[in-house]
């Protein structure tokens, strides 16, 4: 298959990297990680594997921050970095199982209105993340109007836990594929094991895959997002 060129534009009030490979294609949507941008994801529109041509979009955060050595990156919602690299040092995990964090509803919001602008049949859009992304990509998916077709979930945590239990069970059946590395220093285990579990009781059919490795996506989790992909899809 020929490689199809990504493009930039604005779809409400995000900016996005877009890899268009026709009208009709269903559409997946992944939210990049804390620090980094659009262009960090954009290279699976390459390697995942879905059984059919797909619509991409890479959406960039609007929160800028200093990630050091001159340089700047983008996330969805602020954390306080100093919170991160504490739990890091004593081995333990970054806990926002009790938290709502600042700046998650704006981008909840914003997300919503891109889906809008974006004028697309639900049952045809997976919504996934990597890390915050993964975050911003559940919120989404639990305020939405309607549920989209499925959740990617790679090396999320759980966040705000009494109301992803209320809000997931809305959302009964819902499919989700999930992935976390069992050295994550990071995001540790703990937390995505819980979020998986709080994601079953509330109905909704997945799993989460474990690899032994750090904060990141395996060949391995490549190869099992892409046959969820050709799973939850609608072929075209």
């Amino acid at each position: 298959m020929a490689r199809i060129e990504p493009r930039r534009r604005r779809i409400g009030p995000i900016d996005c990297i877009e890899v268009v490979a026709s009208e009709d294609a269903p559409t997946v949507v992944m939210f990049h990680g804390y620090g980094a941008d659009a262009s960090d994801l954009a290279p699976l529109a390459q390697v995942v594997k879905a059984g059919q041509p797909l619509n991409w979009i890479f959406p960039n955060g609007h929160h800028h921050i200093d990630i050091g050595g001159g340089f700047t990156g983008r996330a969805w919602f602020p954390l306080r970095l100093a919170d991160l690299e504490a739990a890091m040092a004593q081995g333990k995990p970054l806990d926002m199982t009790t938290v709502i964090p600042p700046g998650m509803k704006k981008a909840r919001d914003m997300a919503l209105e891109m889906l809008k602008a974006l004028k697309r049949p639900m049952n045809k859009i997976v919504l996934g993340g990597f890390s915050q992304g993964s975050m911003l990509a559940v919120e989404t998916t639990l305020y939405g109007l309607e549920a989209p077709a499925g959740v990617v979930i790679l090396s999320g945590t759980l966040v705000d836990k009494d109301n992803v239990r209320t809000k997931a069970a809305d959302r009964k059946g819902l499919r989700f594929f999930q992935s976390h590395g069992t050295h994550d220093s990071v995001l540790q285990v703990a937390p995505a094991i819980q979020l998986e579990k709080i994601l079953l009781e509330a109905g909704w059919r997945g799993k989460l895959v474990q690899f032994h490795g750090h904060h990141e996506i395996p060949p391995e989790v490549l190869i099992q997002m892409g046959q969820f992909l050709r799973e939850v899809l609608p072929k075209t």
